[in-house]
């Protein structure tokens, strides 16, 4: 049996679409491959703080973490090739329009003239949304508001009409839906193409040391992500949420679903050129990345296990 220490980072990181490792732990999966992945966060990993996991592997306190490649990529630009993808995960934006009543017949033009409340203010997830304004010449006539950081009061604020809309990862928008206080509006995964989001991400050096057990623990995940393709949401809900001990069971089967729905889940392991590429050319265009100094898919993706 092959052990990997996997930093997820803050608790809050944690979140349902990043359920694949779970449910590859609750199906056996990486047993049936000999890996013992051993789940552990920045909280407990004696030398990482707030959203660390990045710094526990490049300190080698684990050997693997799940995060945006375009953290890879940006690293890239700063310090050399150090890190690589090595497992797709999240294969589109998780990031969902909500508003106080539902719009079946929405396009993303009904946005001009109205306010969007941006509850999570993550920084990346924010540019891409005004990258895509910007696409459909609504960048002048949207206002988007900063969330207060009350992420409760955001949410109150868009059901009494302060704001027309909010904007958030369907992980947090879910319990909101699920009680009747929002209604889930548009997934902006197709409206901003296929991009690897997240993937699985470990030091170029420990691949290469550890690369049958990143190979098994690939191999595990790609069979996960084919159970989740083949699987409704209760039956996913059911496998994963012990994960998730205070995330109310009807939200998590709304979230999952939405998630399913918008194809947010990568179908199997491999991050393909075109996807990688495609995001790399985003991130440049929202300022994310230096335009100077591209980032070459060869040196920052390995497919561990996608044979």
């Amino acid at each position: 049996m092959q052990t990997l220490i996997f930093n997820q980072g803050d608790a809050s990181e944690s979140r349902i679409y990043y359920c694949a490792h779970y449910l590859a732990q609750s199906l056996g999966l990486f047993a049936a491959e000999q890996v013992d992945v051993i789940f552990t966060t920045s909280e407990s990993g004696g030398h990482t703080v707030q959203g660390g996991q990045v710094p526990a592997v490049l300190n080698r306190d684990a050997d693997l973490t799940l995060g945006g490649p375009m953290v890879v990529m940006k690293h890239f630009q700063q310090h050399g090739a150090e890190l690589q993808c090595f497992c797709a995960s999240v294969a589109a934006n998780p990031w969902f329009l909500a508003a106080a009543q539902a719009q079946p017949d929405f396009q993303l033009s009904d946005l001009r003239g109205k306010r969007v409340l941006d509850v999570g203010n993550v920084g990346t997830a924010t540019l891409t949304f005004r990258w895509l304004l910007a696409r459909h010449g609504l960048q002048d006539d949207v206002e988007l508001i900063a969330g207060s950081g009350d992420q409760a009061r955001d949410f109150a604020a868009v059901a009494h009409g302060a704001a027309d809309y909010a904007l958030h990862a369907m992980h947090m928008l879910a319990p909101a839906i699920a009680a009747g206080q929002l209604h889930s509006i548009s997934s902006l995964a197709s409206l901003c193409g296929h991009v690897p989001w997240s993937a699985y991400i470990a030091r170029a050096d420990v691949l290469q040391e550890k690369a049958a057990a990143f190979a098994a623990f690939s191999r595990a995940i790609a069979q996960a992500l084919a159970w989740i393709s083949n699987h409704d949401a209760t039956e996913l809900a059911q496998q994963v949420q012990a994960f998730y001990p205070d995330y109310p069971r009807d939200a998590l089967v709304r979230g999952l679903a939405a998630y399913q729905q918008a194809g947010v889940f990568a179908p199997d392991c491999v991050i393909p050129r075109t996807e990688f590429v495609h995001f790399s050319q985003l991130l440049t265009a929202i300022g994310w990345l230096d335009s100077s100094q591209p980032v070459p898919y060869a040196a920052l993706v390995t497919q561990a296990g996608a044979e």
